[in-house]
Protein backbone atom coordinates (compact mmCIF):
# COMPACT_ATOMS: atom_id res chain seq x y z
CA UNK A 1 0.00 0.00 0.00
CA UNK A 2 1.59 3.49 -0.48
CA UNK A 3 1.07 6.56 1.50
CA UNK A 4 -1.71 8.27 -0.74
CA UNK A 5 -3.73 5.28 -0.60
CA UNK A 6 -3.32 4.94 2.89
CA UNK A 7 -4.11 8.96 3.27
CA UNK A 8 -7.14 8.21 1.57
CA UNK A 9 -8.59 5.36 4.10
CA UNK A 10 -7.57 7.59 6.99
CA UNK A 11 -9.46 10.47 5.69
CA UNK A 12 -12.14 8.39 5.12
CA UNK A 13 -12.15 7.37 8.61
CA UNK A 14 -12.20 10.69 10.23
CA UNK A 15 -14.65 11.39 7.95
CA UNK A 16 -17.05 8.63 8.96
CA UNK A 17 -16.55 9.76 12.88
CA UNK A 18 -15.27 6.42 13.44
CA UNK A 19 -15.10 5.09 17.11
CA UNK A 20 -11.23 4.94 17.09
CA UNK A 21 -11.18 9.11 17.16
CA UNK A 22 -9.92 10.56 20.03
CA UNK A 23 -12.35 12.65 22.03
CA UNK A 24 -11.86 15.54 24.71
CA UNK A 25 -12.46 13.51 28.18
CA UNK A 26 -15.30 15.84 29.83
CA UNK A 27 -12.98 15.32 33.20
CA UNK A 28 -10.74 17.28 31.79
CA UNK A 29 -13.33 20.35 30.88
CA UNK A 30 -14.63 19.63 34.37
CA UNK A 31 -11.38 20.56 36.31
CA UNK A 32 -10.19 22.63 33.89
CA UNK A 33 -13.80 25.01 34.79
CA UNK A 34 -13.27 24.13 38.44
CA UNK A 35 -9.33 25.75 38.13
CA UNK A 36 -11.31 28.86 37.15
CA UNK A 37 -13.80 29.26 39.23
CA UNK A 38 -13.26 31.34 41.89
CA UNK A 39 -16.02 30.58 44.03
CA UNK A 40 -14.92 26.97 43.79
CA UNK A 41 -13.36 25.76 47.23
CA UNK A 42 -10.53 23.52 47.52
CA UNK A 43 -12.53 21.22 49.81
CA UNK A 44 -15.37 21.27 46.65
CA UNK A 45 -12.15 20.69 44.03
CA UNK A 46 -10.75 17.89 46.37
CA UNK A 47 -14.11 16.00 46.83
CA UNK A 48 -14.93 16.03 42.35
CA UNK A 49 -11.27 14.44 42.14
CA UNK A 50 -12.05 11.86 44.74
CA UNK A 51 -15.28 10.98 43.63
CA UNK A 52 -13.47 8.78 40.53
CA UNK A 53 -11.60 6.90 43.08
CA UNK A 54 -9.53 5.33 40.05
CA UNK A 55 -8.46 8.77 39.24
CA UNK A 56 -7.89 9.74 43.44
CA UNK A 57 -5.38 6.72 43.88
CA UNK A 58 -4.09 7.37 40.75
CA UNK A 59 -3.10 11.06 41.70
CA UNK A 60 -2.29 10.10 44.91
CA UNK A 61 0.40 7.49 43.37
CA UNK A 62 1.51 10.53 42.02
CA UNK A 63 1.74 12.98 44.51
CA UNK A 64 3.64 10.63 46.61
CA UNK A 65 6.24 9.61 43.80
CA UNK A 66 9.84 10.85 44.10
CA UNK A 67 8.86 13.75 41.31
CA UNK A 68 6.42 15.01 43.91
CA UNK A 69 6.98 13.36 47.17
CA UNK A 70 7.70 14.85 50.63
CA UNK A 71 8.85 13.04 53.46
CA UNK A 72 5.72 11.79 54.57
CA UNK A 73 3.23 9.68 52.79
CA UNK A 74 -0.12 11.71 52.01
CA UNK A 75 -3.22 9.83 51.79
CA UNK A 76 -6.03 12.50 50.66
CA UNK A 77 -6.50 14.38 47.64
CA UNK A 78 -7.48 17.35 49.81
CA UNK A 79 -3.52 16.76 51.24
CA UNK A 80 -2.34 16.91 47.97
CA UNK A 81 -3.79 19.91 47.02
CA UNK A 82 -2.06 21.57 49.99
CA UNK A 83 1.40 20.30 49.68
CA UNK A 84 1.86 20.59 45.54
CA UNK A 85 -1.12 23.39 45.07
CA UNK A 86 -4.57 23.16 43.40
CA UNK A 87 -3.06 23.97 39.86
CA UNK A 88 -0.35 20.76 40.09
CA UNK A 89 -3.21 18.63 41.42
CA UNK A 90 -5.10 19.36 38.65
CA UNK A 91 -1.90 18.54 35.91
CA UNK A 92 -1.83 15.30 37.21
CA UNK A 93 -5.15 14.21 37.22
CA UNK A 94 -5.54 15.69 33.60
CA UNK A 95 -2.34 13.66 32.84
CA UNK A 96 -3.68 10.63 34.50
CA UNK A 97 -7.61 11.40 32.42
CA UNK A 98 -5.27 11.64 29.25
CA UNK A 99 -3.19 8.62 29.48
CA UNK A 100 -6.47 6.48 28.72
CA UNK A 101 -6.58 7.55 25.52
CA UNK A 102 -3.13 5.88 24.79
CA UNK A 103 -4.21 1.99 24.49
CA UNK A 104 -4.88 -0.01 22.01
CA UNK A 105 -4.89 -4.35 21.83
CA UNK A 106 -2.48 -4.49 19.10
CA UNK A 107 1.05 -4.77 20.47
CA UNK A 108 2.78 -2.32 17.74
CA UNK A 109 0.55 0.55 18.01
CA UNK A 110 0.50 -0.03 22.03
CA UNK A 111 3.81 0.40 22.32
CA UNK A 112 3.98 3.55 19.71
CA UNK A 113 1.03 4.91 22.09
CA UNK A 114 3.02 4.32 24.90
CA UNK A 115 6.03 6.45 23.56
CA UNK A 116 3.54 8.93 22.62
CA UNK A 117 1.95 8.96 25.57
CA UNK A 118 5.71 9.53 27.55
CA UNK A 119 6.71 12.35 24.90
CA UNK A 120 3.25 14.15 25.54
CA UNK A 121 3.08 14.22 29.14
CA UNK A 122 7.20 15.09 29.00
CA UNK A 123 6.21 17.81 27.11
CA UNK A 124 3.61 19.25 29.05
CA UNK A 125 5.22 18.96 32.33
CA UNK A 126 8.15 20.30 30.53
CA UNK A 127 5.96 23.34 28.64
CA UNK A 128 4.99 24.19 32.42
CA UNK A 129 8.60 24.31 33.88
CA UNK A 130 9.72 26.37 31.52
CA UNK A 131 6.44 28.78 32.12
CA UNK A 132 7.06 28.94 35.69
CA UNK A 133 10.95 28.94 36.10
CA UNK A 134 11.27 31.93 33.03
CA UNK A 135 8.88 33.76 34.74
CA UNK A 136 5.90 33.13 32.97
CA UNK A 137 3.66 31.72 35.89
CA UNK A 138 0.90 33.45 34.37
CA UNK A 139 0.93 31.01 31.38
CA UNK A 140 1.92 27.81 33.37
CA UNK A 141 -1.61 26.14 32.35
CA UNK A 142 -2.08 27.37 29.03
CA UNK A 143 1.95 26.19 28.33
CA UNK A 144 0.88 22.72 29.96
CA UNK A 145 -2.33 21.98 27.71
CA UNK A 146 -0.31 23.51 24.72
CA UNK A 147 2.27 21.11 25.38
CA UNK A 148 0.17 17.90 26.00
CA UNK A 149 -1.95 18.31 23.25
CA UNK A 150 0.98 19.40 20.67
CA UNK A 151 1.27 16.18 19.43
CA UNK A 152 -2.28 14.99 19.22
CA UNK A 153 -2.64 14.33 15.88
CA UNK A 154 0.26 11.69 16.09
CA UNK A 155 -2.44 10.34 18.56
CA UNK A 156 -5.49 10.20 15.84
CA UNK A 157 -3.43 9.17 13.09
CA UNK A 158 -2.33 6.28 15.02
CA UNK A 159 -5.89 5.19 16.30
CA UNK A 160 -7.64 5.67 12.65
CA UNK A 161 -4.24 3.44 11.31
CA UNK A 162 -5.08 0.71 14.59
CA UNK A 163 -8.52 0.78 13.42
CA UNK A 164 -7.75 0.33 9.79
CA UNK A 165 -5.64 -2.79 10.25
CA UNK A 166 -8.19 -4.31 12.94
CA UNK A 167 -10.50 -3.93 9.83
CA UNK A 168 -8.03 -5.17 7.48
CA UNK A 169 -5.84 -8.37 8.94
CA UNK A 170 -3.90 -8.97 5.87
CA UNK A 171 -2.96 -4.83 5.56
CA UNK A 172 0.48 -4.80 5.81
CA UNK A 173 1.55 -1.26 7.06
CA UNK A 174 5.29 -1.39 7.02
CA UNK A 175 6.39 1.13 10.28
CA UNK A 176 8.60 3.27 7.61
CA UNK A 177 5.26 4.20 6.10
CA UNK A 178 3.39 4.51 9.42
CA UNK A 179 6.18 6.77 10.36
CA UNK A 180 6.19 8.55 7.23
CA UNK A 181 2.41 9.46 7.58
CA UNK A 182 2.55 10.97 11.13
CA UNK A 183 6.10 13.12 10.10
CA UNK A 184 3.78 14.57 7.47
CA UNK A 185 0.26 14.92 8.02
CA UNK A 186 0.03 15.01 12.02
CA UNK A 187 0.22 18.94 12.29
CA UNK A 188 -3.07 19.54 10.26
CA UNK A 189 -4.64 16.83 11.79
CA UNK A 190 -3.66 17.70 15.07
CA UNK A 191 -4.72 21.40 15.15
CA UNK A 192 -8.28 19.84 13.06
CA UNK A 193 -8.91 17.86 16.23
CA UNK A 194 -8.39 20.67 18.40
CA UNK A 195 -10.98 22.99 16.61
CA UNK A 196 -12.85 20.30 16.43
CA UNK A 197 -12.88 19.87 20.35
CA UNK A 198 -13.57 23.68 20.62
CA UNK A 199 -10.12 24.17 22.36
CA UNK A 200 -8.96 26.98 22.58
CA UNK A 201 -7.46 28.86 19.54
CA UNK A 202 -3.84 29.30 20.96
CA UNK A 203 -3.66 25.19 21.44
CA UNK A 204 -4.42 24.60 17.69
CA UNK A 205 -2.03 27.21 16.58
CA UNK A 206 1.01 25.34 18.20
CA UNK A 207 -0.18 21.64 17.37
CA UNK A 208 -0.28 23.14 13.55
CA UNK A 209 2.90 24.46 13.38
CA UNK A 210 5.32 23.43 15.64
CA UNK A 211 7.74 21.66 13.37
CA UNK A 212 6.98 24.80 11.08
CA UNK A 213 9.95 27.96 10.60
CA UNK A 214 10.22 30.19 13.59
CA UNK A 215 8.81 33.38 12.39
CA UNK A 216 8.55 37.11 14.69
CA UNK A 217 4.97 36.14 15.76
CA UNK A 218 5.15 32.85 17.33
CA UNK A 219 4.30 33.31 20.77
CA UNK A 220 5.88 32.79 24.08
CA UNK A 221 3.98 29.55 24.61
CA UNK A 222 4.79 27.76 21.52
CA UNK A 223 8.61 29.07 21.68
CA UNK A 224 8.21 26.99 25.11
CA UNK A 225 6.54 23.86 23.67
CA UNK A 226 8.88 23.75 21.16
CA UNK A 227 11.96 24.32 23.16
CA UNK A 228 10.72 21.15 25.65
CA UNK A 229 9.47 19.12 23.05
CA UNK A 230 12.60 19.38 21.35
CA UNK A 231 14.36 18.41 24.71
CA UNK A 232 12.13 15.49 24.72
CA UNK A 233 13.60 14.36 21.25
CA UNK A 234 17.44 14.80 22.18
CA UNK A 235 16.44 12.43 25.27
CA UNK A 236 15.31 9.52 22.93
CA UNK A 237 11.37 10.41 24.50
CA UNK A 238 9.62 9.71 20.98
CA UNK A 239 8.40 7.52 18.48
CA UNK A 240 10.96 9.09 16.49
CA UNK A 241 14.28 10.61 18.51
CA UNK A 242 17.32 12.79 17.51
CA UNK A 243 19.53 12.76 20.05
CA UNK A 244 21.73 14.75 17.47
CA UNK A 245 20.01 18.09 18.11
CA UNK A 246 21.62 20.55 19.41
CA UNK A 247 18.95 22.45 21.51
CA UNK A 248 20.98 25.68 22.80
CA UNK A 249 21.87 26.55 19.34
CA UNK A 250 18.12 26.60 18.88
CA UNK A 251 16.40 30.07 17.62
CA UNK A 252 13.66 29.41 20.27
CA UNK A 253 16.55 28.74 22.98
CA UNK A 254 17.78 32.26 22.02
CA UNK A 255 14.21 34.28 22.01
CA UNK A 256 13.29 32.71 25.29
CA UNK A 257 16.93 33.42 26.79
CA UNK A 258 17.57 30.06 27.73
CA UNK A 259 21.22 29.54 29.04
CA UNK A 260 22.82 26.05 29.33
CA UNK A 261 22.33 25.74 33.06
CA UNK A 262 18.69 25.97 32.51
CA UNK A 263 18.69 23.28 29.54
CA UNK A 264 20.25 21.01 32.01
CA UNK A 265 17.86 21.89 34.60
CA UNK A 266 14.72 21.27 32.14
CA UNK A 267 16.59 17.83 30.64
CA UNK A 268 16.24 16.47 34.22
CA UNK A 269 12.44 17.80 34.92
CA UNK A 270 11.24 16.02 31.20
CA UNK A 271 13.71 12.80 32.51
CA UNK A 272 12.17 12.43 35.47
CA UNK A 273 8.43 12.74 33.86
CA UNK A 274 9.10 9.83 32.38
CA UNK A 275 8.59 7.98 35.71
CA UNK A 276 5.96 10.18 36.57
CA UNK A 277 3.68 8.84 33.41
CA UNK A 278 4.50 6.02 33.48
Amino acid sequence: MNEKSLTELIDASIASGASALPVFPRAIAELRAALKNENKTLDEIAKQIAMDTSLAGQVLRVANSSFYGGLNKISTVKEAIVRLGLSRVVQIATLMIQKGQFSSKDPGFSAAMTKLWQHSAAVALGSAWLARHLGFAAIEEEAFFAGLFHDIGELLLLKCLDEIRAQNPNLHLPNDLILEIIRSQHETKGAWLLNAWNLPDAYAQVAGSHHQPITETTGTIELIVRTADTVAYKLGISIRPQTELMVSASEEASRLGLSDIKLAELEIALEDSVALSS
